[in-house]
């Protein structure tokens, strides 16, 4: 990759992006929250115990992550791809200059044609990321699903600790620890990706 194509935008575009995000995990959230409650009670029509359909909500948030990260890993060899030939492109031009003008460059101009070639991925990464392909849309897709997914799973376990608990004390530390054991993870995979 090429230093600076991850840099963050702040101004307008970086505020509203950040306030969309914060409004997604708000309704994911609250989603979630009625999704787990409709699959509780479907769960308990269809006489299927608790831990069952947290396994299979589970299942499927292991699944879709999976999934993700293939989806992602194709789209960043793509990218890669993209670069790489950008940049064979630009060193064959910057080889033709050379062959022409002889031994006689200077590192000034070495600094100049590297810039070249540099500035052609650039280039390349730039034209990638603004074309979106069907691949592009079931990443997105994919990320949606795995995220509401995760939700439900973190909400049915919530909800099985206040149903199999009676100690108040118990819930509380065992959904503090459930918080807090989803946030590492959620961080750990942020830091990951980045």
């Amino acid at each position: 990759m090429i230093a600076g194509d991850r840099n963050a935008e702040g101004g307008v575009g970086g505020t509203t992006f950040g306030l969309m995000s914060s409004i997604g995990s708000d309704l994911s959230v609250s989603v979630s929250f009625n999704i787990a409650r409709e699959l509780l009670d479907a769960a308990h029509d269809e006489q299927l115990e608790e831990d069952e359909l947290i396994a299979l909500v589970l299942g499927f948030a292991v699944v879709l992550t999976a999934l993700n990260a293939r989806i992602g890993s194709a789209l960043r060899t793509r990218q890669d791809v993209a670069v790489s030939s950008a940049q064979a492109e630009a060193r064959a031009v910057v080889a033709d200059l050379k062959s022409e003008k002889g031994d006689v460059s200077t590192k000034f101009d070495d600094a100049v044609l590297e810039a070249f070639v540099n500035d052609s991925g650039r280039r390349a990464l730039a034209k990638v990321a603004s074309r979106r392909t069907a691949l592009d849309f079931v990443a997105l897709l994919v990320s949606i699903g795995q995220r509401i997914a995760t939700a439900i799973a973190i909400q049915l376990l919530a909800s099985s600790v206040r149903s199999q608990q009676p100690s108040r004390i118990v819930r509380t530390l065992t959904l503090t620890a459930l918080s807090v054991f989803f946030v590492f993870v959620e961080s750990v995979s942020h830091r990951a990706t980045v």
